[in-house]
């Protein structure tokens, strides 16, 4: 193994947040007011999903059909998963979302990711409540810590980049090496503000590059 990417899912695989993208759609808009809370520090991040799944109405099937309509994977995915594979990389999945949408949107190509961590939505009728079954990766912001998912790689590989965009990623920074960022995403603004290095990317296909 020459190495192990780890690559967070919403914003990262994919274009935009799906998650948020489905509370916009089928929660009230004081969720916003949650997550709001969540990236001042006021609340983690699994107490805040909490209560914004708490508030969406949408079945199983209505949750499916939305998240595939608003889901667009990043470009480059499939030559990033291609390349992977034939260069010795394993690809980790490390998602603060959830199993429906994720495995929906990735399909067939979730084979091509050696570890997946995420969260689980679970559907009673209209209603929804999250549950998180990674306890050994969590820590006190998230319920999969980017940061303690790249401390697991580096016990094993030579090398670990991590490709993130968000709030949830912040624990990655200094942990990989490197940290990659979309470009003009919240964790591109907040390594530049720590100082840190990082290189910013546009497809994902661009991370081969590194190995």
């Amino acid at each position: 193994m020459r190495g192990v990417l780890v690559l967070d899912f919403d914003g990262t695989v994919t274009t935009r947040d799906i998650g948020d993208a489905l509370c916009d759609r089928f929660a009230p808009p004081s969720w916003r007011e949650i997550d709001a809370a969540w990236v001042r520090g006021e609340l983690s991040l699994p107490e805040a999903q909490r209560r914004m799944w708490s508030l969406a109405r949408a079945t199983r099937e209505e949750a499916l059909t939305a998240a595939r309509e608003i889901g667009r994977l990043r470009d480059g995915l499939d030559a990033l998963v291609d390349g992977a594979r034939d260069r010795g990389v394993e690809l980790w999945l490390a998602s603060g979302g959830f199993d429906v949408y994720i495995e929906a949107l990735l399909g067939e190509r979730l084979a091509g990711f050696t570890r997946r961590y995420w969260n689980r939505l679970v559907f009673d009728g209209d209603r929804m409540r999250v549950e998180f079954q990674q306890g050994d990766l969590a820590c006190a912001r998230c319920a999969v810590c980017k940061g303690r998912v790249c401390d697991l790689a580096t016990a094993i590989a030579p090398r670990v980049v991590f490709a993130g965009d968000g709030y949830s990623d912040r624990c990655a920074i200094g942990r990989a090496s490197p940290l990659c960022a979309v470009r003009g995403s919240f964790l591109a603004r907040e390594a530049e503000e720590r100082g840190v290095d990082f290189l910013p990317f546009d497809r994902l296909d661009e991370l081969l590059a590194l190995f």
